[in-house]
């Protein structure tokens, strides 16, 4: 069958830390067809991709798109069942999209998401659902870019949408051009595996437990504020492990609440988030790997943590969707700060 299918993601290996690689058939140029079709009626014929928002009627949308293209439904439930069960990060080598105008490709991985779930907008402005990584050369001179899909740096462990209340369950990264310069590669951290090392020595348990219990401010940033606007201090105050999310984490969003938080800056604090720290910089317990032009990644969010190297190639090019599952998720608040509170 030359289509996605219930059995066309074909487990590889297991490449460690509870992360997979799998390949899948081509998706018939019939079936894409179909696909193609349902979003032109639903959304327009001449809607830009590049500008595709939600609009709350995501769960009609998979039913017809279950109908007209059964395969894809399929791989998306087989993607969806292996994060929720033997991995949280599935690597697929070749998603066979190269062929395809950029569009083309930015609308079928849109079918695929709507497939697994909602996607959900990027920023509160222009409430994007596919967002381009790629470098902003403009934001960079300027000293405004504030999240790492905006810059070519490295990009410690993280978790997506830590800085809001409820984090996305599931994300798909399609890597549209690789950088040249062979940087910009993948790691993997396993939320499992992370716990599980806290758990062996005395200090580890201790600081698992307090980041179980101290809800942290997460800054929010700039970009993805109410208003977008440099200035502006916003942060959700929730823990780091939990039971749904498992894990939310990132440093520079952590570092920023609690410089604009300083009550919340103790040294305990400091203490287990260096604990975590020296355990996530553990080059022996992750998984590092280079995804290619065409390679799709797709990661449990509740489950995994996700970062990047950095580099040098400007045309390096991602697509990145965030999925929510409907699912209730632990108790977080977002709030704002005095403007004169943040450093």
């Amino acid at each position: 069958m030359n289509a996605w299918g219930p059995y066309m993601l074909n487990h590889v290996q297991d490449l460690g830390f509870r992360a997979g690689e799998f390949t899948v058939e081509p998706l018939s140029d019939t079936e894409a067809g179909r696909v193609l079709d349902v979003l032109a009626a639903r959304l327009g014929a001449e809607t830009d991709a590049a500008s595709l928002v939600p609009d709350g009627r995501e769960a009609d949308l998979r039913g017809e798109l279950a109908e007209a293209a059964p395969g894809l439904s399929a791989l998306a439930a087989a993607i969806r069942d292996r994060l929720e069960t033997s991995h949280s990060g599935v690597l697929i080598r070749r998603a066979h999209l190269g062929h395809r105008d950029l569009d083309t490709r930015r609308r079928l991985l849109y079918a695929l998401a709507v497939c697994m779930g909602a996607p959900t907008a990027t920023d509160r402005i222009d409430r994007k659902v596919v967002w381009d990584i790629k470098v902003r050369p403009e934001m960079v001179r300027t000293g405004s870019a504030s999240t790492f899909s905006e810059h070519a740096d490295e990009a410690d462990f993280h978790t997506d949408t830590q800085y809001f209340p409820n984090p996305e369950r599931y994300m798909l990264l399609y890597f549209a051009q690789a950088a040249a310069c062979g940087g910009g590669r993948s790691s993997l951290r396993d939320a499992r595996c992370v716990r599980e090392a806290l758990e062996r020595s005395e200090e580890g348990r201790w600081a698992l437990d307090l980041l179980s219990r101290r809800a942290l401010p997460f800054r929010i940033p700039a970009t993805f504020t109410s208003t977008g606007s440099r200035d502006a201090v916003e942060m959700t105050f929730a823990t780091v492990f939990g039971e749904r999310p498992s894990i939310r984490f990132r440093t520079d969003t952590l570092r920023r609440g609690l410089a604009a938080c300083p009550e919340h800056d103790t040294p305990e604090v400091r203490r287990a988030l260096a604990i975590l720290q020296a355990e996530l910089d553990d080059p022996a317990r992750r998984l590092e790997t280079f995804m290619e032009s065409d390679s799709l990644l797709a990661i449990n969010n509740h489950e995994a943590l996700h970062g990047r190297g950095a580099f040098a190639d400007p045309e390096r090019h991602a697509l990145r969707i965030r999925i929510d599952d409907g699912a209730p998720q632990d108790g977080a608040r977002q709030e704002g700060a005095p403007r004169d509170s943040a450093r």
